[in-house]
C-alpha cells in the first residue's frame, strides 16, 4: 500500500458491487460522495467498526461521506456461500440495530462481499485477514490515500479532512 497521499492519476476501479442485505448497488468510481472503502476480513472485521466510528462521528451524514466494508471471502469455499451470507446478513441487522433513530441502515450498513478477490486486487490490497486496510477517494474518484498500517480510523479522516 501507498503512503497516505496517492498519485494524482490513482482511481478507483470502474466496478460495480451489490450490498448485502440492503442490494444496494456501490459503483466505486461514480458513488457522488467522498468514499471510504474498509478492506478486512473475518478477523479484522473490529477494525472496520474503529474506521467506521471514528469517520461518522466526524461525517455522521452518510450523504457527506459513504463508508463501506469489503470483506474478503476467498477462503471460503463455494459450498459455505449461503451459511457466510447468512452471518453477513446477521451482522448487517446487528449493526443496523444500533444506528441512531432514522437513519436507514442501506446508508450506513454497507458490507460488500469480495468472494473473488476482485477489488483487493483491483486496488492491490493484500492481507486484509492479517491487517484490515482503508481506501479514501474523493467524489470523483480520485484516491486520496491508501493505509494499510496504523491507526486506520483517524489516518482515514484526516485524509478526508485534507481533501
Amino acid at each position: 500500500m501507498t503512503g497516505p497521499q496517492a498519485g494524482t492519476e490513482d482511481r478507483l476501479p470502474e466496478l460495480v458491487l451489490t450490498a448485502i442485505v440492503s442490494g444496494r448497488e456501490i459503483s466505486l468510481r461514480n458513488i457522488g460522495a467522498p468514499l471510504v472503502l474498509i478492506f478486512h476480513a473475518q478477523d479484522t472485521a473490529r477494525t472496520a467498526l474503529e474506521v467506521n466510528r471514528t469517520v461518522r462521528g466526524a461525517y455522521p451524514d452518510a450523504r457527506e461521506v459513504v463508508i463501506a466494508s469489503v470483506i474478503d471471502l476467498r477462503s471460503f469455499p463455494v459450498m459455505f456461500k449461503g451459511m457466510v451470507e447468512d452471518e453477513l446478513e446477521k451482522a448487517y441487522h446487528n449493526s443496523a440495530s444500533r444506528l441512531p433513530a432514522g437513519a436507514d441502515p442501506a446508508d450506513h450498513v454497507i458490507l460488500l462481499p469480495d468472494w473473488k478477490g476482485a477489488v483487493h486486487t483491483a486496488l492491490d490490497v493484500k492481507n486484509s485477514n492479517a491487517q484490515a486496510a482503508v481506501v479514501v477517494a474523493d467524489r470523483a474518484g480520485q484516491i486520496l490515500c491508501r493505509i494499510q498500517e496504523g491507526d486506520l480510523g483517524p489516518l482515514a479522516l484526516a485524509a478526508l479532512q485534507d481533501d
